[in-house]
């Protein structure tokens, strides 16, 4: 039994994409099966490039690829060459 209280209604899943129902059963399944090919890789990155992979032409994953490889990110780490630690 569930108590159900006027004015308030039960949280749906997010859908900023507006996919269909088919669509997202179809990303579940792909969702599902990337955690079985690489379980160690992150479900949300997982999820953003399944994304990018559904909602955006060829073209722009092209671009989107090129920029990735292009433009130096803020998070990235430094290589280090020599690091010295004091004993």
């Amino acid at each position: 039994m569930t108590l159900a209280i006027e004015g308030l209604e039960r949280k749906t899943i997010d859908n900023p994409y507006n996919y269909t129902e088919e669509q997202l059963a179809q990303k579940d399944q792909y969702m599902r099966q990337i955690k079985l090919l690489w379980p160690d890789a992150s479900p949300y990155w997982a999820e953003v490039a399944l994304d990018i992979c559904m909602t955006k032409s060829e073209e722009e994953q092209k671009e989107i690829m090129k920029r990735i490889d292009s433009v130096p990110s803020k998070h990235k780490i430094p290589k280090i060459d020599n690091l010295a630690i004091n004993n």
